[in-house]
């Protein structure tokens, strides 16, 4: 049985050869807000690109800050091409995460959430 740690304890992850893919060397738990019985498990091993900035590096680090609210978000993308969540979903918990931790200040949470909601629309995603 996987041991997976909280979503608020330090990331555990190998950062590949190249510098732009983080593997998870340990899962963790997202527990949703006001919804105490929801739990979102993220597997050991599963990998991801941090915060796609599309180079606006100056306003978000591709790495950094809420690197695990973004990693939760790729997780549920994921989950949304395999037909398991709507994309919606997975970019109401990616809002509803930084807004919990306050990795960023609630305008640029805020901001995050416009950017991947107009994503998904350009791509058809909606």
């Amino acid at each position: 049985m996987q041991e997976y740690q909280k979503f608020t304890s330090p990331i555990i992850c190998e950062i590949s050869n190249n510098g732009k893919i983080y593997t998870l060397k340990r899962g963790f738990i997202y527990y949703r807000k006001d919804k105490s019985n929801e739990i979102i498990e993220v597997p050991e091993g599963f990998e991801s690109d941090g915060f796609t900035n599309f180079g606006f590096n100056i306003i978000i680090p591709k790495f950094g800050r809420g690197l695990k609210c973004a990693i939760l978000h790729d997780y549920l993308c994921e989950k949304f091409h395999q037909g398991k969540v709507s994309r919606k979903f997975a970019d109401e918990v990616f809002l509803e995460a930084m807004l919990e931790t306050k990795a960023f200040k609630k305008s640029k949470a805020y901001f995050l959430y416009f950017c991947v909601r107009t994503y998904a629309f350009f791509k058809g995603f909606l």
